[in-house]
């Protein structure tokens, strides 16, 4: 019971751990800064390089269920070695105490405040919407291509943009994030 406890809090850090994301070919963009037009057509050929399994041009659906199941892998790597604060290769009960401890001073109020919901209703809903973001993908065919891939990113991009100058801020992608979380609200509230 007790390895069943370690290994449900292991996946809950997981999950709500910091996040931390696949390496990439090229240099990193610093959380919050400013992407213009150009840096979203090089990150997105990355991407799609790195997603392209079998390097045709198409990335299709199990193509990236593969990426997504070894970025998970990555991450519960990570996760597991953050907790394993002797390098012996198992977690005792102390070791995921005090991570959860420090966890928690780093977010400094304790989950329960912060409203934080997850369990079966939250993952389902998470799993549907990676359904039927993927069949939007993906469409009849079952692939993207390349070209598909950045047209998509370039879209979103001009989205944000409001003020059409090539570059999109923080203040611009804080806004478009609103605007997203209430057409999801209005789409729930309509259901």
């Amino acid at each position: 019971m007790k390895n069943v406890a370690i290994l449900a809090g292991l996946g809950l850090l997981a999950i709500t751990g910091s996040a931390i994301a696949q390496p990439s070919d090229g240099p990193r963009r610093e959380r919050g800064a400013d992407i213009n037009r150009q840096q979203v057509i090089e990150r997105t050929a990355q991407r799609f390089d790195r997603l392209d399994r079998n390097h045709d041009g198409r990335l299709t659906a199990e193509e990236a269920q593969e990426a997504r199941n070894e970025h998970r892998e990555q991450r519960a790597g990570r996760a597991f070695a953050r907790l394993d604060l002797d390098r012996n290769g198992s977690v005792t009960q102390a070791e995921f105490e005090q991570a959860r401890s420090q966890l928690r001073g780093q977010r400094g109020e304790p989950r329960a405040e912060r409203g934080m919901r997850r369990g079966g209703r939250f993952m389902r809903r998470a799993h549907n919407a990676d359904a039927m973001r993927s069949g939007r993908m993906f469409g009849e065919q079952g692939f993207i291509t390349r070209e598909q891939f950045q047209e998509r990113a370039l879209a979103r991009f001009d989205r944000q943009d409001q003020n059409r100058d090539g570059t999109v801020t923080i203040a611009e992608r804080r806004e478009a994030s609103q605007h997203r979380r209430q057409q999801r609200h209005e789409q729930r509230s309509r259901d």
